[in-house]
């Protein structure tokens, strides 16, 4: 990563949910000098996401129910702050997620670089759950595809290629996924709901000869 790449912290709002400690004294004072809004907070019990973009917790005093999410879905970059290695600390904070850490005693050093790498770490795994959860909508909805494409296929005689092209094409022209448009049709039984809420007829054939939908106008 460049140094253009690197982002701005100035009016990102933080929450700090530790106690009043020098380690909160150096943390808030290094990030207000980065030009982030910095609010403490403790004890912490459901803390609910609003208000702040990033959030420094106590790992060795974090417990169940301090947050109002569950458990590794936390709606915002999370930095945990370390000072002991118990293994039942370590195992609760790596249930919790966080996109990065640091060390107690806290220094002015490393903070910028935590807070670069947990909203990157962020970033990269929101995208991530993004695309599972694409790739899991169009598992879900193949049938819907394969029984679409046959209709089509089997209206205008034409190869199932060609079907699924001239679903795309309509998934595409309609702005909408070729899985959505697909379960419509597919709810339905028939074509109708591209002929009666899009304008498009589809006509059947006659002999061998193949035909492509006709799209009408709206002021046809």
């Amino acid at each position: 990563m460049n140094r253009g790449a690197l982002p701005n912290f100035r009016d990102v709002r933080a929450m700090v949910a530790h106690r009043n400690s020098e380690n909160t004294t150096v943390l808030v004072a290094q990030l207000e000098r980065l030009g982030l809004k910095v609010s403490c907070k403790w004890p912490v019990d459901a803390l609910e996401p609003t208000g702040f973009n990033v959030l420094f917790f106590d790992a060795d005093r974090g417990y169940d129910g301090q947050f109002a999410w569950k458990p590794g879905s936390a709606p915002v970059p999370l930095i945990a702050l370390m000072g002991g290695e118990a293994p039942g600390r370590i195992e609760w904070t790596l249930g919790q997620r966080p996109a990065a850490y640091l060390v107690k005693p806290l220094r002015p050093n490393g903070i910028f670089s935590a807070l670069v790498i947990a909203f990157h770490e962020f970033e990269q795994r929101r995208k991530l759950e993004q695309k599972v959860a694409e790739l899991a909508a169009r598992v879900r909805a193949r049938p819907a595809v394969l029984s679409a494409v046959t209709l089509v296929q089997t209206c205008m005689k034409i190869e199932s290629q060609e079907a699924f092209d001239l679903l795309r094409s309509e998934a595409m022209r309609l702005q909408v996924s070729i899985e959505a448009l697909c379960e419509r049709i597919a709810a339905s039984g028939s074509l109708s709901p591209l002929a009666e809420q899009q304008g498009i007829s589809f006509p059947k054939n006659s002999g061998r000869e193949k035909q492509r939908p006709e799209i009408r106008s709206g002021g046809q």
